[in-house]
């Protein structure tokens, strides 16, 4: 069943037919930039030629970062620099090591693991104090760590921070600190990366924007396309020129990965990098040791760069094997207690779920779900866990309003992590459950949005081809989408020995090949001529010379379904299974009747799919939640298995003869509506 509230986006086409005689740019791509808010033509000249990068001593201390770099390299005192265990904080960090080596310098590099936490620790610091550094940089982190900076000055050392995120009320002792996100900067670039700040401290030094570019692009461009800052502006030309770098890169380790990888370097894209090399770099930081995907980056021969590779790979392997392990396990709670599926946000937790994993766990928990979900591992007497949300709920909100059960936390609206005792775990459900309770009565509808319904003349290839003129596709700037209604099925088949699937359908009177790589073909339910809709992405396929218009389905579900009807009785649905107030007037409109429980009955029988059977029923008329009350009655009375949370149902022979006066659903729907127990 639908969990995103499809909306399409509005094109003026008067300003979009004015752009395209200004720009002489295809009609579609205008009116996808139209789309998107972008509505005159300086306007698009802006986005297309990106901003030109600003200049670094723009960001406030970066004379001071600068300065003290020099002098040390003057006093040939050894600098260690202080990177992350993610994406961008490995390129970062390999970027600057590197320049700073180039210069003639006496470097280190530091990467911590993740179980040493996030930024500077004081375990780590001692470490590089004892091996003779005068100097450390930080780069994407410390930004926060007071404590740590105030030990480096006791040990003898001096502190440079660059970093990109958000800036705390007490700024650490530093000779300098560098993040656009300080108060006090003026500067215009504030959505970049930590890659890229580390980037612009190497141009303030060599007083050069264009060469520093071209030579570290490819590394700065995997940074921030691995660390999903938006794909705009400054972030917009440093990825462009990354991508077209990476063909003649001569980083034996960049190469080694995007051949380990399957990839191509003449051809690469942003999703290449974000889908195909970011992780397995972040690979090195979830399941192992980060350091090994630096010294991929870092390698002198092939030899040494290939074996990198083939260990990040073997790394990604283990750990997507281990995440649908816990998954599975996350699945099976919920599964197994009913009423913590019902919950606004799915609180689920394990004991030894791994740190490095847990967060995408819970992306894919909100993601199939629509919900805000937090995973949580447990190790010992610590707990640890990640947040995702949607649009609408803040975890950060919901976070701090936990505190007093927190050791540590932080995040943002749709993302966070935190530290707690194990023994606190059921407490910390609790206090989520009040929360919401007070502050979302109603939960907000994840939504999706469509930039255009297509005409035929959009579905030709010279017309696909253009939306190239659009990449590098991303954060803030996504893959067109297109939204495709009452699609009539002609034809299905198997793609993959049965992995993906596929099928041929009739759009506004033309056929056309719809791919589905989301759907296996055993639990594609629709059959020659169903009418679907469809939100897909577009492409142009090339084989044997001829080239054709591939349509990837990101979403599909049969036509006809009013979704304004049917997230309204989810709400209503979802109230009722919490014990909450219903309106009262809803009550009839709720409440199978005896006649009214036949189709659903059937449709036990034909499908073992929930989604499948209820989108049947909500098209021939039955709203969302009389359907599923309908199915609450079947499992009471014995007919059949439900299990929500893995979306599927068993019909069983049998069972008790329903009786809807002594039915504990309809006596709970009664006491959410007011009807009296």
């Amino acid at each position: 069943m639908r969990r995103n509230k499809w909306l399409l986006k509005s094109i003026d086409g008067t300003l979009a037919e004015n752009m395209r005689r200004e720009t002489g740019l295809p009609s579609l791509v205008c009116e996808l930039l139209t789309a998107r808010g972008i509505h005159t033509a300086e306007k698009a000249e802006e986005f297309f030629k990106g901003s030109e990068l600003s200049d670094p001593y723009l960001i406030k201390d970066m004379d001071k970062a600068v300065a003290s770099v020099e002098q040390a390299l003057e006093n040939g005192d050894k600098i260690t620099v202080y990177g992350d265990y993610d994406c961008d904080g490995i390129t970062a960090a390999v970027i600057l090591t590197g320049h700073i080596e180039a210069l003639g310098g006496e470097v280190d590099w530091y990467i911590p693991r993740r179980e040493e936490g996030y930024g500077l620790n004081t375990d780590a610091v001692h470490k590089i104090a004892e091996r003779g550094t005068k100097l450390i940089i930080t780069v994407d982190n410390g930004i926060s760590a007071v404590k740590e900076a105030e030990l480096i000055y006791e040990l003898g050392m001096k502190l440079v921070i660059t970093d990109h995120h958000a800036v705390p009320e007490q700024l650490p002792r530093a000779e300098a600190v560098v993040d656009p996100h300080r108060a006090d900067d003026t500067s215009t670039c504030k959505y970049i990366a930590g890659c890229a700040v580390a980037l612009k401290l190497i141009m303030a030094l060599e007083h050069d924007v264009d060469s520093v570019l071209e030579q570290y692009a490819d590394l700065a461009c995997i940074g921030t396309v691995g660390d999903v800052v938006p794909l705009i502006g400054e972030n917009r030309v440093i990825v462009k020129a990354g991508l077209s770098e990476m063909e003649y890169s001569d980083n034996l380790g960049l190469k080694a990965i995007i051949s380990a990888a399957g990839l191509h370097a003449e051809d690469m894209t942003a999703s290449a990098v974000a889908f195909g090399i970011c992780p397995r770099i972040n690979a090195a930081g979830r399941y192992g040791d980060p350091a090994k995907a630096a010294e991929l980056f870092f390698a002198q021969n092939s030899g040494i760069a290939n074996a990198r590779a083939e260990e990040l790979c073997e790394l990604n392997e283990r750990r997507k094997q281990r995440e649908n392990e816990i998954l599975e396990q996350a699945v099976r709670q919920l599964s197994d207690d009913p009423r913590s599926f019902n919950e606004r946000v799915l609180v689920v937790s394990g004991d030894g779920w791994d740190h490095g994993v847990i967060g995408i766990v819970s992306a894919r928990l909100t993601e199939r779900y629509g919900k805000p979900s937090i995973v949580i591992g447990t190790d010992n007497d610590e707990a640890r866990g990640s947040a995702r949300s949607i649009e609408g709920f803040s975890i950060f909100g919901l976070l701090n309003s936990c505190k007093d059960l927190l050791t540590k936390y932080g995040g943002h609206e749709k993302a966070g992590g935190f530290s707690l005792d194990k023994d606190n775990i059921e407490e910390f459900r609790t206090a989520v459950k009040r929360y919401c309770a007070g502050h979302f009565p109603t939960m907000p509808v994840p939504v999706i949005q469509a930039d255009k319904e297509p005409t035929v003349f959009d579905l030709d290839v010279s017309s696909v081809e253009n939306l190239k003129y659009l990449q590098p596709f991303g954060e803030e700037n996504p893959a067109p989408l297109f939204l495709m209604r009452n699609c009539e099925i002609i034809s299905v088949r198997s793609l993959k020995n049965g992995k993906y699937t596929s099928f041929q359908a009739v759009y506004c009177g033309r056929q056309y090949k719809f791919l589905c790589f989301s759907v296996a073909y055993g639990d594609f339910h629709f059959g020659i001529g169903d009418r679907v809709d469809l939100l897909a992405n577009l492409e142009v396929n090339e084989y044997n010379d001829i080239k054709s218009v591939s349509i990837r389905v990101k979403e599909i579900h049969r036509a006809g379904i009013d979704q304004d009807k049917l997230f309204a009785a989810k709400e209503v649905y979802d109230k009722i299974l919490l014990g909450e107030k219903a309106d009262p007037r809803l009550f009839g409109r709720v409440t199978p009747t005896v006649e009214e429980m036949k189709l659903p009955f059937d449709l036990t029988k034909k499908f073992t799919d929930i989604d499948s059977a209820a989108e049947y029923a909500l098209s021939a008329g039955m709203n969302y939640c009389k359907f599923m009350m309908c199915l609450h009655i079947f499992a009471e009375f014995g007919h059949l298995k439900l299990d929500r949370a893995r979306g599927s149902m068993e019909f069983i022979k049998g069972g008790s003869r329903i009786d809807l006066e002594r039915s504990a659903v309809i006596k709970r729907i009664k006491k959410a509506c007011g009807q009296g127990a």
